[in-house]
């Protein structure tokens, strides 16, 4: 089952799911008004995920091709049990590297059990890079 899309701050419109491996999905997302010259805005992407047949990979990516300020990963596994302890694996690989290249380790991120979820957030990141963060399954 596909991922449903979803935002609190655009409209989400012509959402392409491929079915090759090799090829991104794409989706197009509308601001609710047009940005001036300069302008800066969120966007807001959630996905909700259905892993009801246990195939599901436990990461998730975003590929990042031009420059923005603020980037922000909140992963909410709620099957986890309170005394799940695992940090999650922050890493990144360069766009045009060969899509089973290696990713390249930056840092870990602790599970908060409470809320049940990993939450990273990474200032100006590096335009040009596949992020991904990682967890145990």
């Amino acid at each position: 089952m596909m991922p449903r899309l979803l935002s609190n701050s655009q409209k989400i419109e012509n959402i392409v799911h491929q079915s090759d491996v090799q090829q991104w999905d794409s989706a197009i997302l509308r601001f609710k008004k047009p940005l001036t010259y300069n302008e800066s805005t969120v966007v807001h992407i959630k996905t909700e995920n259905d892993d009801y047949d246990g195939t599901a990979k436990p990461y998730i990516y975003c590929k990042l091709e031009s420059p923005i300020d603020i980037m922000q990963f909140r992963v909410l596994l709620a099957y986890k049990s309170t005394e799940y302890k695992e940090k999650a694996i922050f890493e990144r690989k360069l766009i045009s590297q060969e899509i089973d290249a290696e990713f390249e380790y930056l840092e870990s991120v602790e599970f908060n059990s409470l809320y049940k979820q990993y939450y990273h957030v990474v200032v100006d990141p590096a335009p040009g890079y596949i992020y991904r963060l990682r967890w145990k399954k």
